[in-house]
């Protein structure tokens, strides 16, 4: 990415709003913050067209490229996301420029110089470009200035210009509204220091109960459009009933590995280890569905995309689990005694070396051609129903197969859980249950918990109940599995005094142990009665 002190930058604070009802109340000529004045409320309709090359490449490299149609004019807008601030405060790069014919670019290099020459590093001139997702917006605009009390208010210039968004989502320009989101932000007038929006967007929140937003529009929109399904109808989410349970694991490939997308650019910028782990979890999730629902596919239509997705997972797997243990002996090394904090390091260096060649191998594959001609081929055929789907549909006098989600899911959740209950003949018994097991456990709680995530919408409320419990036994479990890898990864390359890792290694035995004494609770309270009544009623919904 462009250095973005050498480029145009926007600030702005950005909430999430439920309805437009939060925008009312911000809209009223009476409304009051001690400290601000509100100007007259302004009204514009504009639409935002968000393009991308086929294999998304600008929003994995943390690029939004955006055209802007509104009042007749037409604006390209090319932005780079930086989140600065946990009260939702971003700064980012931000090129706009005006659009001379009034057309969609089809490739590139039709895009003004500027916005072209800030991606030559990125995207060839000559790369395609195609519409990934269109924002109808009806925007109320109004000035913020600071106010002092006295006999007469004293005239100051603004601070910020808070806007309030009603979004209409469409995938396409000519096809339905799918979608509305609703969307505050208060940006940063030039030259006003960035505290200033801080108090500002921090007095907001408390007068409001507003919620920062942790996400763009376009990146909002984008994960609504992944869980759409075709033909449904206007805010629908995930899983049909009456869908083909080939077609319900489209839409859970489609969201999952949006969700994969949507982090790479953190993956490759940023030094939170949450965008790998958060990657990893969603194409865990799609490799889940896979192994679910992959029989209601023909094998040779999904046959490459499940191997570019085990690479991936391999891949961010193996950052993920250096991360992790890395973590864990850099907390271990902060408590232990000065003199031996060295004895540690010569290990924590050879991890993070480690993680650097896996790292590395990492970007060389999301980098790749091969990785690049995988997204744009996968993503077309998570939006395209029908393909590659085995064709159950059952002809006169014909034994009729179980194909739709509501005959398939009930038994398929029950049979998930019967086998994260069979280690009931484990924990029966007096003696520790093995590690071994518990990994086997580990494996069947994720299989059920996807599952039971991929139908959440079909289950109703009591869903997250049942998701909660299986969520503690499954953190027992994590735990317990970061601590056999520690083991693992001491055992195989540790360096140092002997004595020192040795401590270390006992430290995770124990965690072990406490861990296995713990699963115990666990596993009974998600086996017990009241839970699987529960799960019965949930899965009479469906």
């Amino acid at each position: 990415m462009p250095d973005a002190h050498a480029q145009p930058i926007e600030i702005e604070a950005k909430f999430s709003v439920a309805d437009a009802g939060a925008l009312s109340k911000l809209a009223k000529p009476s409304i009051a913050l001690p400290g601000y004045r509100f100007g007259v409320v302004s009204c514009k309709e504009m639409i935002d067209v968000y393009l991308d090359t086929p294999d998304h490449r600008l929003l994995r490299m943390g690029y939004q490229l955006r055209i802007r149609i509104a009042e007749g004019a037409w604006r390209a807008t090319l932005k780079a996301r930086e989140v600065g601030s946990d009260i939702g405060i971003y700064r980012r790069l931000e090129i706009e420029e005006p659009l001379a014919d009034n057309l969609l670019p089809a490739k590139l290099g039709e895009l003004p110089e500027a916005i072209v020459a800030a991606l030559a590093d990125i995207v060839a001139t000559t790369a395609p470009l195609g519409v990934i997702c269109v924002l109808e917006q009806v925007r109320q605009v109004r000035e913020v200035t600071a106010s002092t009390r006295g006999h007469k208010r004293a005239e100051t210039a603004a601070l910020a210009t808070l806007s309030l968004d009603e979004m209409r989502i469409r995938q396409n320009i000519e096809e339905p509204v799918l979608a509305r989101t609703y969307e505050i932000e208060v940006e940063l007038a030039p030259g006003v220091d960035v505290a200033e929006l801080q108090v500002l967007a921090d007095r907001l929140i408390g007068e409001f109960s507003l919620t920062p937003s942790t996400e763009s529009k376009l990146e909002r929109a984008l994960a609504i459009l992944s869980r759409h399904p075709h033909d449904s109808p206007e805010s629908w989410q995930g899983v049909r009933p009456e869908m083909h349970m080939g077609e319900a694991c489209r839409i859970i490939w489609r969201e999952q590995f949006m969700k994969l997308l949507l982090n790479e650019a953190g993956v490759r910028y940023s030094d939170n280890p949450e965008y790998v782990h958060d990657a990893r979890v969603a194409i865990r999730r799609a490799r889940a569905a896979a192994r679910i629902y992959q029989s209601y596919f023909e094998p040779k239509t999904i046959r490459s995309y499940l191997r570019c997705l085990r690479k991936t997972a391999r891949l961010l797997g193996a950052v993920r689990d250096l991360d992790v243990a890395i973590a864990k002996l850099e907390r271990y090394q902060k408590k232990t005694r000065r003199k031996n904090k060295a004895d540690l390091q010569a290990t924590l260096n050879g991890w993070r070396a480690r993680r650097t060649a896996a790292y590395t191998a990492l970007l060389e594959w999301l980098d790749s051609e091969k990785y690049a001609g995988f997204v744009a081929d996968f993503l077309t055929f998570c939006r395209t129903p029908g393909v590659g789907i085995v064709d159950m549909q059952p002809k006169p006098g014909e034994e009729v197969t179980p194909f739709q989600v509501r005959h398939v899911a009930p038994t398929m959740l029950l049979s998930n859980f019967a086998r994260v209950r069979a280690y009931e003949v484990w924990f029966d018994q007096t003696e520790a249950v093995p590690v071994e097991t518990l990994h086997r456990l580990r494996i069947e709680c994720k299989y059920l918990r996807y599952n039971l995530e991929f139908m959440a919408g079909l289950l109703g409320a009591e869903s997250a109940n049942i998701i909660e419990l299986l969520r503690k036994l499954q953190d027992d479990l994590g735990d317990l599995n970061d601590a056999v890898v520690s083991r693992q990864l001491l055992a195989a390359d540790s360096a140092g005094d002997g004595r020192t890792i040795d401590r270390y290694e006992r430290d995770q035995e124990k965690l072990i142990e406490r861990l296995r004494h713990q699963l115990r609770g666990d596993f009974a309270n998600f086996v017990a009665e009241t839970n699987r009544l529960r799960l019965c009623s949930a899965i009479a919904r469906i």
